[in-house]
């Protein structure tokens, strides 16, 4: 009986550990990598978030270096629409062209060039193509004769 007992509290400490949350670790996740050891988010966050009709434009000279070398595009979205929400609420306007050139929309505006020319450019070739077919009817207009009646 000793024994029985002895194997089954050997066997309920051995299942024990199951139920014991391992240790944390460091997560390497490229996320966390990023924004973990600056903090550089937290602190643009922050200072958009206290920012004052007073401070606005130095907060503004502040956070643009982030914004256009630093920031994703989805963390850039986000900062533009709160700096915009807060520019209403002081009774301002963001300076235009305001941190347009950010690395993270980059590949974005080079496909929305790209693609503007190309539609320029085939509407130029339908004017070119449309332009001589309207001039040839206007030419032959003339050369036809009316039968007249004897």
């Amino acid at each position: 009986m000793k024994t029985s007992t002895a194997l089954i509290l050997a066997a309920i400490a051995g299942t024990a550990d199951a139920f014991v949350p391992a240790k944390s670790t460091t997560s390497s996740t490229s996320l966390n990598a990023i924004t973990a050891p600056s903090g550089r988010q937290a602190q643009v966050k922050k200072s958009i978030k206290t920012a004052t009709k007073d401070n606005f434009s130095s907060v503004l000279t502040e956070i643009e270096p982030f914004l256009t070398k630093e920031a994703g595009s989805s963390v850039y979205k986000k900062s533009m629409n709160r700096l915009k929400v807060k520019s209403k609420m002081f009774g301002t306007a963001l300076p235009d062209g305001y941190a347009k050139e950010a690395k993270c929309t980059e590949k974005k505006r080079e496909k929305q060039d790209a693609y503007c020319k190309a539609k320029a450019e085939e509407a130029a070739e339908a004017a070119a193509v449309e332009a001589p077919e309207e001039e040839a009817p206007a030419e032959e207009a003339p050369a036809e004769e009316t039968p007249s009646e004897e």
